[in-house]
């Protein structure tokens, strides 16, 4: 496209932040303005050093995580789902924006080069949509957000995992409904060789982590050597208020 047909475009139909609703300057990336942009939550503190879960105290793990062994290592998000991120999802979610997706792939992207303990991974894995979801929606927004991870850092993207059921929405779950929901509900496709491998699962949001959990126990029961996550906002609890 043009640079006169854009800015006829722009002066026709002028785009708006997702989250403020302001006007987006001419060629302003978006799809969330400057400020916005600017002002996406931290992930919560202080969290669970495995799964990222808000404490409210000063202690090593949640409830969920103590004394347990995980398939999924370790796992970290970007932000805190509220405010300009929980925005910037309900609009690759539900409003058919995939540029959302990508803008948090690039805030995920920026995140990581922060973390160490995410360093090292020998490739990106975006956690799959059932079919019939990707078809409704148009598109993977875990795979539009790996894509952006993957082109900052190098890191390869395999298309390695595919959902084999349980399709429908499960944020309505609690974690003893989504465990049930999810088990056993990812695999390896055969074509995929991930054996030996360090894996980064990557997400939109993380909520109870039940789903990376079960995208890292098929990777693991495949041979791969590590599997952490990343997600780009983390849902939950986040202070004693709210």
């Amino acid at each position: 496209m043009g640079f006169w047909t854009e800015a006829v475009l722009h002066a026709v139909l002028p785009r708006a932040c997702v989250h403020c609703r302001a006007d987006l300057a001419f060629r302003d990336a978006g799809p969330l303005c400057p400020a916005c942009a600017a002002a996406l939550p931290p992930a919560p503190e202080p969290a669970c050093v495995r799964c990222g879960a808000w404490l409210g105290a000063r202690r090593d793990f949640c409830g969920a995580c103590a004394g347990r062994l995980f398939a999924c290592r370790l796992i970290r998000s970007a932000c805190a789902h509220r405010g300009s991120a929980a925005s910037l999802v309900h609009a690759f979610k539900f409003r058919g924006l995939p540029d959302a997706a990508r803008a948090a792939g690039r805030a995920l992207a920026a995140d990581l080069g922060r973390r160490p303990e995410l360093r090292g991974a020998d490739a990106l894995v975006a956690v799959p949509l059932h079919a019939r979801r990707a078809r409704e929606r148009g598109y993977n927004q875990a795979e539009l957000i790996a894509r952006e991870v993957a082109a900052a850092t190098g890191i390869p993207l395999l298309d390695a995992l595919e959902r084999r059921r349980g399709g429908g929405p499960s944020w309505r779950l609690g974690r003893a409904g989504r465990r049930e929901e999810l088990a056993g509900a990812f695999a390896v496709r055969p074509d995929a060789d991930v054996r030996g491998r360090g894996i980064l699962v990557v997400d939109d949001v993380c909520a109870t982590a039940t789903t990376l959990e079960e995208c890292a126990k098929a990777l693991r029961a495949a041979g791969a050597a590590d599997v952490r996550g990343a997600a780009f906002a983390r849902a939950g609890r986040f202070t004693s208020s709210s």
